[in-house]
């Protein structure tokens, strides 16, 4: 076997392979995420309280959680609905510490979407009540 085929033959090898991996750990959308991930009721309960403290809603429901393995970010993706209106969004953390903390804001975007749902001031934390919130968790 001459060296130009036995080359051409160890490339083909390795796009071959190269090919698997990718198509393997491709995302349907496109992106390369990791193993499905969960949070735990109280950090979902953390985001909720973070969004009512500035917008106004009657229902959270959390549809996905996942991490871009590229960026390392984390993504929420989740539904928010007052009178009959839903507006769903992704919300990214950049680690799972943030999700541990429920007196922060929380800013959703595109920010013209999200404007009917915002108070016109921040609620003060005392003033948090999930009670006339419905929430559908992850994994429900």
């Amino acid at each position: 076997m001459n060296k130009r085929k036995k080359w051409g033959i160890i490339a083909l090898v390795i796009c071959v392979i190269g090919g698997i991996v990718m198509f393997s750990l491709n995302h349907p959308n496109g992106k390369i995420f990791e193993n499905k991930l969960t949070l735990t009721k109280t950090q979902q309960d953390n985001v909720v309280k973070r969004i009512i403290k500035g917008y106004d809603v009657d229902s959270v429901k959390f549809i996905e959680f996942t991490k871009d393995k590229k960026t390392g970010t984390y993504l929420l993706n989740i539904e928010l609905r007052k009178n009959g209106l839903n507006k769903e969004t992704t919300i990214p953390f950049r680690d799972l510490q943030r999700l541990d903390n429920d007196t922060d804001s929380l800013g959703l975007n595109p920010v013209s979407d999200f404007k009917v749902f915002q108070r016109s001031q921040p609620l003060a934390i005392q003033d948090i009540s999930m009670n006339d919130i419905t929430i559908n968790y992850l994994g429900e």
